[in-house]
């Protein structure tokens, strides 16, 4: 019971934190960067992958804050450990380039 009621519980939490990641998006489209930084940022925090390649993306390119490659590959490769693919293949650029 106890292992049925954490399973309940870490999907819920899950779920939480993917809505997140829709915050954040939501808020880039309206350009509140600051509200997609803390989304993202609450997301990635929590293990979800997504949200650390959001927030690298954004590190990336500038979006919102300065510009810092440095960053945004240490988010890619905490969104590859959590098994997000895009986080896997943008790290490998980054290591890649200057």
């Amino acid at each position: 019971m106890k292992k049925i009621v954490g399973l309940a519980i870490a999907g819920i939490a899950s779920a939480c934190f993917a809505d997140m990641v829709d915050e954040g998006k939501l808020a880039l489209e309206h350009k509140s960067y600051s509200e997609a930084e803390k989304a993202f940022s609450l997301s990635c925090e929590s293990g979800n992958g997504k949200g650390c390649y959001e927030l690298g993306m954004m590190y990336e390119n500038g979006i919102g804050m300065a510009q810092n490659k440095y960053k945004a590959s240490n988010l890619y490769a905490q969104a590859c450990r959590a098994h997000e693919a895009l986080g896997c293949s943008n790290m490998a650029i980054s290591f890649d380039t200057p």
